[in-house]
């Protein structure tokens, strides 16, 4: 009798015991949750365009130092496409306007990707500088018409040694 009743307790004593061991870690918080940064699947080809243009200009881009996230969102401000918003949980968060992107080129996307990422990671200012012909200079334009955008096949060398100086 006595040796069918240690039998039965045996197995219930080893779940307890693994209950208590475990049960200390289960309930922490990861806190490598909270700094997870998320760039939306869209937006990824192009963020990852700019580490190589980067790169190629012997910059290097670290998203996960510069905390830098990537939506693309509803932006209701009135002529707004992008924005790099700032705030203490995310620092660096690099918003699209759905609406543009949904009928934008993919030259056109490069463009605001990268103009927001100017600020967002390399720390950019507007700059709205203009050419003898009334073209802006840099990425980093305000877009406020002091001078015309040309970002095109042919001037895109240029213009993004100049994001990357």
């Amino acid at each position: 009798m006595i040796n069918q009743i240690k039998v039965r307790f045996w197995p219930s004593a080893v779940l307890l015991i693994l209950i208590i061991l475990f049960s200390g870690t289960s309930c922490q918080k990861d806190e490598t949750v909270d700094n997870l940064l998320f760039i939306d699947s869209s937006l990824q080809e192009y963020f990852d365009r700019f580490v190589v243009e980067g790169a190629l200009r012997n910059v290097t881009v670290d998203y996960d130092s510069s905390r830098v996230s990537g939506y693309i969102r509803l932006i209701t401000a009135q002529n707004v496409i992008g924005q790099c918003a700032h705030d203490e949980t995310k620092p660096n968060t690099v918003i699209i306007d759905r609406v543009y992107w949904n009928t934008a080129t993919d030259l056109e996307k490069e463009f605001v990707v990268f103009h927001e990422l100017g600020h967002c990671v390399l720390d950019r200012e507007h700059l709205d500088t203009s050419d003898s012909h009334g073209n802006c200079i840099s990425i980093m334009t305000s877009g406020t018409g002091q001078c015309t955008i040309n970002y095109t096949l042919s001037t895109r060398a240029k213009l993004l040694d100049e994001l990357f100086k």
